[in-house]
């Protein structure tokens, strides 16, 4: 066991190492590994996502805890390996920037298999502590009316925002005009509809209150946007192909 939880330490150092600089915006995932039978912890078990072609991860305490910090934002499956019990997926994880996912269903099954993996989706998040924050997922953005315009797309998230005649500029209750902080992919901007098309947007999270320390004292509001990747947009053009017929 301690040759494997070496192994593993290794991997994770090596990983860390060359993932370094994307760290800066990302998150948490916390949890808890049982045993399905008795509910007991499971101590020492490897847990780890694959962020690309590395892996990060960490090892369980002797209560069965784990927290693995700091994960780009992004939907991951998460992998629970121990010896003596079946290899877990908990697919659909979600990670955002500056919160923290838990996943309370990491549940293993000791034994010897012949197929080592146990597939489970993840449950919805509930982020009791930031009930202040929104978030707007890609898919959401497509179904939302006038998305077109970022800040009636952050409107109609939330009625603690409102947004001038002109469209040009938006207002958190109880702020003034201009108390508003726009954060595109960690720079911060004035004018988010000059250097970043909507069509562009992967994520929006919406801090309405409860401010994080690191982007100052605001009297307004937060909006924090992350946009797609080349490939991550190519993949919903052709979806939005196939969607229409392959035209």
């Amino acid at each position: 066991m301690k040759t494997q939880i070496l192994t593993f330490a290794v991997m994770l150092t090596l990983s860390f190492a060359s993932l370094s600089p994307v760290f800066s915006q990302g998150g948490t995932i916390k949890g808890i590994v049982t045993n399905d039978e008795n509910g007991q912890p499971v101590p020492y078990a490897n847990v780890y996502v694959m962020y690309g072609d590395n892996l990060i991860g960490n090892v369980c305490d002797f209560e069965g805890n784990f927290t693995i910090k700091p994960v780009p934002p992004g939907t991951y499956t998460l992998y629970v390996k121990y010896t003596g019990y079946q290899d877990v997926q908990i697919t659909d994880v979600v990670v955002s920037s500056d919160r923290i996912t838990f996943v309370d269903n990491a549940k293993m099954t000791a034994g010897i298999f012949i197929d080592p993996k146990v597939i489970i989706t993840a449950e919805k998040i509930i982020d009791k502590d930031m009930p202040e924050l929104k978030i707007i997922t890609k898919d959401q953005l497509d179904d939302i009316p006038g998305h077109g315009n970022i800040n009636n797309l952050i409107a109609v998230t939330t009625s603690d925002v409102q947004v001038s005649d002109d469209n040009n500029e938006i207002y958190f209750r109880g702020s003034r005009s201009g108390d508003a902080l726009y954060i595109i992919d960690g720079a911060r901007m004035l004018n988010p509809e000059s250097m970043c098309p909507s069509v562009a947007i992967g994520r929006v999270q919406v801090y309405t209150g409860g401010v994080p320390a690191k982007y100052g004292d605001f009297t307004g509001g937060v909006i924090v946007i992350e946009t797609q990747s080349y490939f991550e947009w190519l993949a919903a053009k052709e979806s939005e192909r196939l969607r229409n017929g392959g035209f």
